[in-house]
């Protein structure tokens, strides 16, 4: 099995999509059963990982988790582009 495991519900796909329609906005892009499993897709995000390859290129979305009842939410935001050397 390859992948990120732990989750109940995960369309990376349509969350990355999602996400880049409404810039600055967070998207759920996944519930996991545990806190662990949320964090490290968040890294993994951040990092720019193979597996998560629809939240690139690396830098463009933010990621966050929030534990709730039913395990670990996780969140995505894009973040709009802004031309090189030019800072928020």
């Amino acid at each position: 099995m390859s992948g990120v495991q732990g989750v109940q519900h995960a369309d990376h796909r349509l969350a990355a999509s999602q996400a880049r329609q409404m810039p600055g906005r967070w998207v759920l892009a996944a519930t996991y059963n545990s806190s662990y499993s949320a964090k490290s897709a968040a890294r993994a995000i951040r990092r720019g990982d193979e597996l998560l390859r629809f939240y690139s290129p690396v830098g463009s979305f933010e990621a966050r988790t929030e534990l709730t009842q039913d395990g670990a939410d996780l969140f995505v935001r894009f973040l709009a582009d802004q031309p090189e050397g030019v800072s928020a």
